[in-house]
């Protein structure tokens, strides 16, 4: 009789979320205070200091687009920036409530860090224990890529915190999916699959690659299937070898919960396939039209022996090596204890978490080899969570708690200087703009009420098609009152991001009113000779220069 109740152990339902935690209903019902204080952590660690660093480039893409009415946001995705449409709407009615200031900008980026890393806490305890997912949640908000993201005004943050979200809510599905088919009834189980469905196509919507993921699920699913049916296949072959040797009276059926493990997995693969599919169609139209606009990442390379370096380093851990090999080491440690089986709850763990880190990566490395170059190592933000989990297994393993923490304070003194450096005013692309605003507000405040000032802006550095009048677009106040003269069309106007402007030679006239003109232009591309010459010629002489980073500010007067 010992011999069937271990049997009936082994045949106990598993799922992708087996654990030491009780069923999905309870956890999803009860308070995870360690969510809650995780989550406060992790946006209290990505907004600090978000005021320091200059606005860069990409953050600029937001803010010239974000601040167009709905009318003229229209008409820009249909040429340019359709996959960052969803995020850039959002963004929108962001500033309808708090206008937009280089903070403001940053700050929906924290938040969703905040929220990712209590979406971290929560899908690591359902699928392993607590200890695990406090330390999980710990070393996601101390990642050097996920630093980052929670600082930068763009979609990465989000997109972690719909991968997390639309991972968690398949585990959840699945679980459901288990207990009703134990429980033979069906309550709830559709809804939840119609929520991964909705979430999917959200996901999608918000950053495409996202779709990339669901892919990833495919795979968790099928393993899981392939799982469970090896299982039956060991159990049955088990009870044949009892019956044959007479150890086992078979009175009872010792396979069916083995049967019906195998039934709850197939009826949970249907259920992804179903939601995925109805995502897929939903998000067909989006993904064709956002192919069109493939030419707005012509700047990525083709995968060559280096991208590797970028897989292993850059993508989470932004290029702080250290914390690469700290994290790594962790991470092939889990995999040892996965594999041994020294962490029992753990089953289904990794048929979760590693195609979600695999994948993705995987597959637009893939079509970047055989098509167009897609891969970008901060596009993969979304892994974070992942590779946190993974992370963390190892660690929270450590039978000594003082270990654990000790561990702890080593990523944290890893991750530092990367920290400290994210935080400089010029730590986005070498970005000195919230400096040129300064200089310019400074001079301005001695000068006379009455003067009247006009610009010229000249090239910004690394970027051909924008030009240093994205200074003003990203700190307006500075530049107030002044006279942009060769302004013809703004960009809101246009159906891009930039505006169209008229050389100064031919606008020349329009500076007979003005007492000052000052030039902001690239230290690369030099327009100081020229513009200088041409302002000479009604009278302008040089007052006063500034070389910054990567700009020089000029002063003329009349």
């Amino acid at each position: 009789m010992a011999d069937l109740q271990t049997t009936r152990a082994d045949h106990a339902p598993s799922t992708v979320t087996a654990g030491r935690a009780p069923s999905s209903r309870g956890l999803l019902g009860r308070r995870h205070a360690d969510a809650v204080l995780i989550g406060l952590l992790g946006a209290l660690v990505s907004g600090a200091f978000l005021w320091v660093p200059s606005v860069w480039y990409d953050e600029a893409a937001t803010v010239v687009s974000a601040t167009r009415s709905w009318g003229q946001l229209w008409a820009m995705i249909q040429t340019v920036d359709l996959v960052h449409a969803a995020y850039y709407a959002f963004m929108h009615l962001w500033f309808d409530v708090f206008p937009y200031s280089p903070v403001s900008l940053r700050v929906p980026s924290a938040i969703a860090t905040g929220v990712a890393a209590g979406l971290t806490v929560a899908l690591t305890r359902i699928l392993v224990d607590r200890r695990t997912s406090v330390v999980a949640g710990l070393l996601f908000c101390l990642l050097p890529r996920v630093t980052w993201m929670g600082g930068e005004g763009r979609s990465y943050a989000l997109s972690a915190m719909l991968a997390v979200a639309l991972t968690l809510v398949l585990v959840v599905a699945a679980r459901r999916t288990a207990e009703s088919g134990a429980a033979r009834t069906h309550r709830s189980v559709v809804g939840w699959w119609v929520a991964y469905a909705v979430l999917a196509v959200v996901s999608a919507a918000f950053f495409l690659y996202l779709a990339l993921l669901v892919v990833g699920h495919a795979v968790t699913m099928l393993v899981r299937v392939l799982r469970d049916r090896h299982d039956q296949r060991l159990q049955r072959d088990r009870v044949d070898e009892w019956a044959r040797t007479g150890a086992v009276a078979v009175v009872h059926d010792p396979e069916g919960g083995a049967r019906l493990t195998v039934r709850s997995s197939r009826r949970a693969l249907a259920g992804w396939f179903v939601g995925a599919a109805v995502a897929g169609l939903a998000s067909l139209p989006l993904a064709w039209f956002i192919a069109s606009q493939n030419g707005q990442i012509s700047w990525i390379e083709r995968p060559t022996f280096g991208t590797l370096r970028s897989v292993l380093v850059t993508q989470w851990f932004y290029q702080n090596e250290s914390f690469a090999i700290f994290g790594l080491l962790c991470a092939g440690a889990s995999i040892v204890v996965l594999s041994l089986r020294l962490v029992p709850a753990a089953r289904g763990f990794a048929e979760v978490v590693l195609p979600w880190m695999v994948v993705p990566t995987a597959g637009l490395i893939i079509v970047s080899l055989v098509g167009s170059p897609l891969y970008s190592p901060r596009y993969l933000t979304f892994g974070t969570p992942a590779i946190a989990m993974t992370m963390a297994v190892a660690v929270a393993a450590i039978p000594w708690r003082r270990v654990i923490a000790l561990v702890l304070l080593v990523a944290v003194g890893l991750t530092s200087p990367t920290y400290v450096d994210q935080r400089q005013p010029e730590a986005k692309d070498r970005s000195a703009w919230n400096q040129v605003a300064a200089l310019v507000a400074r001079e301005r405040a001695d000068e006379p009420a009455d003067l009247e000032e006009g610009l010229v802006f000249g090239p910004v550095r690394r970027h051909p098609k924008a030009t240093s009048r994205i200074i003003q677009d990203t700190y307006p106040d500075a530049f107030e009152g002044m006279s942009d003269f060769t302004l013809e069309t703004p960009g809101a106007e246009t159906d891009g991001l930039w505006e169209v402007q008229r050389p100064l030679g031919d606008v020349l006239d329009r500076t007979d009113d003005l007492d000052v003109v000052w030039l902001i232009t690239s230290d690369r591309q030099d327009w100081r000779p020229r513009v200088t010459e041409q302002l000479a010629s009604k009278g302008f002489r040089l007052d006063r220069e500034w070389n910054l980073t990567r700009t020089n500010v000029l002063r003329y007067e009349r």
